[in-house]
């Protein structure tokens, strides 16, 4: 420990004659070593800092700009200064020393050589950099650079060769937090796009060209880069950015060191410890107001707050939203509907405010609260079939899952007020072809299943249900189920209805092929129309009600329909 302390104390004395001269650590090193004979461990030690010291300066009087409030590097003493430049170095970037012996050191050379409050001062700035840029901190910077190396990332900075690139937002975000992202956001410090066709064919890529500051690489395993040119600086572009969390950026070549070269502007990193949501500035949602529901995404995302002047900004600026198409705002909106969690955060005042300008429909997330509950909760009638009902709602339909568009229904569904809401919802969301046709079978026949609750779930009239419902009984039971929770007795009977379902569903969805149309027509000598549907659909019933099993019973029971008429 004595010689670690003596080999601090030369590289204070390194720095310090290299500031005040003018001249580069290593020549000052060089000067000072020729004069002063130490032991080995304390000169191997010393050259260390002092050369890992000058190879970073420049990011690390950056941090210090950042991190020392109020203050400019010209303004702090000397010593300070460069005590805190030295301290960077070996705080961020030399692991086998523990953050917590770096910055006592720190203090105690500071108190030594500084003023009375220089130890106080270096504390808090290092303290603070430590909290958010320490390898042993609570941010994933260790994963963050392992994702660094990523071959693309890698094959990109051979393309860019002396050009300056910036890996900007949600990659570096998701990455601290610990989670996997593919999605790649650069800022390029050029005129043009050209390094990026070359970089895209090496990939038998090519470059989709969004517009004339926007290009796109979609490349195989789910990876997409969209590239931006920088429009007068890095500090600049960054301080236009949405959200501080968003607002972090990376220099390519500085890949190896992101803990001490990551730009920070905005506090992001505070931020994301914190889990605060909050904008970079008052202008973000008039640049783009499908900012305001990508804030209410984040939110649900990483269970983070959003915090009251974002919010009350949003309360201001909600009827922006209008400005935006519409097939933005329908992909922003299924992102957040992807999430358990979106409930609790539409159920926001400012949430639910802009959630109905959008749709034009009144909304309910106290429907989604309790459509949750009854997915999750432990206490739920409906946990011990939870695993089919999960397995069901992770199906497709269209390009949505049916848990998304069961969340867009259970938002926006009443039994009271239920008039054009598919209609208003399709002109809001610009929905496809085979999302309206569910969600209009949903709403269709909920208030179909609520006249039923008095029924036994093996009734005639539940079998007939079932041949209407289909594949999205489940979604209807749901639906009726948060919409109007009318006590344990109207719960019991969908939990039975359900149980039913899944106990038939081979026969509900795919019952056998006991008799044909053909037949019917053959056999019967009826014409082919409306009659032979209907007979089919009436043995469908009785199949699922379990009253028939073979080709003989069905035909009988066509021959009954026909005698009856």
């Amino acid at each position: 420990m004595k010689n670690r302390r003596k080999a601090r104390e030369f590289t204070l004395q390194t720095l310090y004659q290299a500031d005040v001269r003018e001249i580069s650590p290593s020549q000052s090193l060089k000067e000072l070593l020729s004069r002063y004979h130490f032991r080995q461990e304390v000169e191997d030690f010393s050259r260390r800092i002092v050369k890992g010291t000058e190879n970073y300066l420049p990011c690390i009087d950056e941090l210090i700009k950042t991190y020392a409030k109020n203050w400019t590097l010209e303004r702090m003493a000397v010593v300070d200064r460069n005590i805190l430049r030295f301290s960077i170095y070996e705080l961020l970037l030399v692991e086998d020393i523990p953050s917590i012996v770096s910055i006592n050191e720190a203090v105690e050379i500071a108190k030594r050589y500084g003023t009375s409050d220089s130890g106080k001062f270096v504390n808090g700035i290092l303290d603070r950099i430590r909290r958010e840029r320490a390898i042993d901190g609570s941010l994933q910077w260790t994963y963050l650079k392992k994702r660094l190396n990523d071959p693309i990332l890698s094959s990109l900075i051979k393309f860019k060769q002396s050009e300056k690139i910036y890996l900007v937002g949600g990659f570096i975000r998701d990455s601290l937090l610990g989670r996997e992202s593919r999605d790649f956001d650069f800022i390029l410090d050029s005129a043009d796009f050209k390094l990026i066709e070359p970089f895209a064919h090496s990939y038998q890529s090519s470059p989709i060209y969004l517009d004339e500051n926007l290009v796109r690489v979609v490349l195989p395993n789910g990876y997409q880069l969209d590239f931006t040119l920088k429009k007068t600086n890095i500090k600049s572009d960054l301080k236009r950015r949405d959200f501080t969390i968003d607002a972090l950026a990376l220099d390519l070549d500085y890949v190896e060191s992101p803990n001490l070269c990551l730009i920070d502007l905005k506090d992001g990193l505070e931020d994301l410890l914190n889990g605060k949501i909050r904008l970079v500035s008052p202008e973000a949602f008039d640049v783009d107001p499908l900012r305001m529901l990508k804030a209410f995404r984040l939110q649900t995302q990483f269970d983070f707050e959003l915090d009251e002047g974002t919010l009350d900004m949003i309360l201001h600026k909600y009827k922006l939203i209008n400005q935006v198409a519409r097939e933005r705002i329908k992909e922003e909106i299924f992102l957040i509907l992807s999430y358990s969690s979106s409930s609790e955060h539409i159920n926001q005042p400012c949430a639910r405010k802009l959630f109905e300008e959008i749709l034009n429909l009144p909304c309910y997330p106290e429907n989604l609260i309790r459509l949750e509950k009854i997915l999750n909760s432990e206490e739920s009638p409906l946990y011990s079939l939870k695993p089919p009902i999960l397995d069901h709602l992770q199906e497709k339909v269209g390009h949505r899952s049916r848990i998304q568009l069961l969340r867009l229904i259970n938002l926006i569904f009443s039994f009271e007020k239920n008039e054009k809401l598919v209609e208003t919802a399709h002109k809001a969301l610009k929905l496809g072809n085979k999302e309206v046709k569910f969600i209009q079978k949903i709403t269709n026949l909920t208030p179909v299943l609520q006249k039923l609750k008095d029924q036994s779930p093996d009734s005639t009239k539940i079998c007939e249900f079932f041949s209407l419902s289909g594949k999205e009984t489940v979604e209807i039971c749901l639906t009726a189920i948060a919409a109007q929770p009318e006590g344990s007795v109207w719960m019991r009977a969908l939990v039975e209805i359900l149980s039913v379902f899944f106990k038939k569903r081979s026969v509900i969805l795919n019952p056998p092929k006991l008799v044909s149309g053909e037949e019917l027509i053959n056999t019967l000598g009826i014409p082919a129309g409306p009659q032979i549907s209907k007979i089919l659909k009436k043995i469908h019933e009785a199949q699922i009600a379990g009253k028939i099993r073979q080709k003989e019973e069905a035909l009988k029971l066509a021959q009954e329909m026909v005698e009856q008429k």
